[in-house]
């Protein structure tokens, strides 16, 4: 797939995402002009890990936009098993370890991107008696992002049971994506233990034919608003 291919990928999934609105403008005179320009706005969607997948996607660079098992490979499509056991990932690294001593700015950050109040008193989330069980008698965690995510990895480790019986994505709905765009921003996805969640995967392009038309010179000045012709199908029941 090509790379201006893969930015008009880009613009449909943001798209779908919003309910029908274009990131580079709703209106097909200031959508051409914005695409030429690289200006763009993801207002529309509030999903932080799609926002990261389509801007990569439509990046101005074509250059520094993904390849295909790149963007397969992306967070945005992980299973919610594979979210799971990178938070977990993310809870053993020395950052999070150090939670007790850990500079107040990363913490900040971290809550920046973890959205307002899905964090905040975490311990009330869980059932008292299971807090008290992996905290014993000398742990305390503390009550921000860091203390839960090594919470988090713990319960995993040493109460595995309890811990297949909670569903941590839907209470705490927005720490995944927060954590992930922190992480990157910190340059911890880089590190051994998460580095190996983001490696790609081949696939088979044996129904790649060599008929299939070459990209232009400058495939971003052939690319449109996809949003005109989906407006133009009928919606009347046939």
């Amino acid at each position: 797939m090509s790379l201006f291919i893969l930015k008009v990928a880009g613009m449909l999934i943001y798209y779908i995402l919003s309910g029908g609105h274009h990131p580079f403008g709703d209106k097909a005179y200031e959508c051409e002009y914005n695409i030429h320009k690289g200006k763009y706005t993801l207002d529309h969607v509030q999903d932080v890990v799609a926002k990261d997948l389509i801007e990569w996607m439509i990046n101005e660079e074509p250059k520094k936009r993904p390849k295909v098992e790149e963007c397969l490979s992306h967070p945005f499509f992980w299973h919610p098993d594979k979210r799971v056991d990178y938070l977990k990932k993310v809870g053993n690294i020395n950052e999070v370890k150090n939670y007790k001593n850990a500079d107040p700015e990363l913490i900040s950050s971290l809550e920046k991107h973890a959205g307002e109040g899905s964090y905040k008193q975490w311990k009330h989330q869980f059932p008292e008696e299971l807090v008290q069980r992996v905290e014993g008698k000398k742990k305390f965690y503390s009550e921000d992002i860091l203390g839960l995510l090594r919470f988090i990895r713990n319960l995993h480790e040493h109460y595995e049971e309890d811990a297949a019986n909670l569903d941590l994505l839907s209470m705490f709905p927005d720490l995944f994506g927060g954590v992930y765009i922190s992480a990157k921003s910190q340059g911890w996805n880089t590190k051994p233990s998460l580095k190996k969640f983001f490696r790609t995967e081949e696939f088979p392009r044996d129904n790649i034919t060599s008929r299939s038309a070459a990209p232009p010179t400058n495939p971003d000045q052939h690319v449109s608003c996809p949003i005109q012709e989906t407006q133009q199908v009928s919606t009347k029941p046939s």
